[in-house]
C-alpha cells in the first residue's frame, strides 16, 4: 500500500499523458476519416492543429494535400513546408516524398545534395523507391560524389526487395564489374528476374545474350526469340 501511495501523483500524471495521446491519436483518426472522404476543408482544418502540435502524420497528410492540391490549390511551399516538418522528425514517407520535390524539381527549385540526403535517410529507414533513387544518384554522381560501390549496395537491397528496374540495374552492374566484382552468373540471375516480372529491357538483354552467346551463355535461338517475342520484338 506504501508503494502504491508514493507513486500516485505519478500515476495520476501518467493517466493524463495517455489519455492526451489517446485524444490526439483519435482527432488525427476523425481528421483521416473525413480526408477519406473528401471532405478535404474540414480534413485541413483539423489537421492543421494537429501539425501545428507536432503530429507527424498530420504534417505529412498535410504535406500530400498541398502537393496534389486536394481541396486547395496546389502550393508547393506549404508541401515542402509539411513535408519537411515531419521528415526532420524522421517519418520515412516524407524524407522520401521530400527528396523527390528536390531532385525533381516539383514546384521549387532543384537541389539534388537535398534530395539525395532526405532519399538516403529515407532509404535507411527501408523506403524501397528511396533505395532504388539513392542508388541510382551514387552511380550517375548527381548530387553526391559518384560511389559506384555505395550505389551497387543500394540497388542490391532494393532489388532483393522486390524493385523491377533495380533488378535489371544490379544485375548490369555484376556484369559490368562496377561497384561490385564482375560475375556473370549473378548478373545474369538479376536480369533474368527483372525480365520475368516483364521489364522489357531486361527481356531485349537476354534475347540478344542468348543469340550471341554473351556472358557465359551458351548460343539458343529458341530462348533468344522467346525473350524477343516477350518485349514484342520479332527475331531474326
Amino acid at each position: 500500500m506504501t508503494f502504491i501511495r508514493l507513486l500516485g501523483p505519478w500515476t495520476a500524471a501518467i493517466v493524463l499523458l495517455t489519455c492526451s495521446v489517446s485524444s490526439r491519436a483519435g482527432e488525427f483518426e476523425q481528421a483521416m476519416a473525413l480526408y477519406e472522404a473528401g471532405d478535404y476543408a474540414t480534413a485541413i482544418a483539423r489537421l492543421e492543429p494537429l501539425a501545428n502540435r507536432g503530429n507527424v502524420e498530420a504534417q505529412r497528410r498535410l504535406g500530400v494535400i498541398f502537393r496534389h492540391g486536394q481541396g486547395v490549390q496546389r502550393d508547393d511551399a506549404k508541401a515542402e513546408y509539411w513535408y519537411k516538418k515531419a521528415a526532420e522528425a524522421g517519418h520515412a514517407q516524407a524524407q522520401n516524398s521530400l527528396g523527390v520535390m528536390y531532385r525533381f524539381g516539383l514546384g521549387i527549385p532543384k537541389n539534388p545534395a537535398e534530395a539525395a540526403r532526405w532519399l538516403e535517410k529515407a532509404a535507411t529507414q527501408g523506403v524501397l523507391t528511396a533505395q532504388e533513387s539513392i542508388g541510382m544518384m551514387y552511380l550517375e554522381g548527381e548530387g553526391v560524389i559518384r560511389d559506384d560501390a555505395r550505389a551497387a549496395r543500394w540497388l542490391e537491397t532494393a532489388a532483393r526487395a522486390g524493385a523491377v528496374t533495380a533488378k535489371l540495374n544490379v544485375g548490369l552492374l555484376y556484369l559490368a564489374g562496377r561497384g561490385v566484382p564482375r560475375d556473370n552468373a549473378t548478373g545474369m540471375k538479376w536480369v533474368l528476374q527483372a525480365a520475368e516480372k516483364g521489364n522489357r529491357n531486361a527481356q531485349l538483354a537476354l534475347s540478344r545474350a542468348f543469340a550471341e552467346g554473351l556472358y557465359g551463355l551458351t548460343v539458343d535461338a529458341e530462348k533468344a526469340r522467346y525473350w524477343a517475342a516477350k518485349a514484342g520484338v520479332l527475331y531474326q
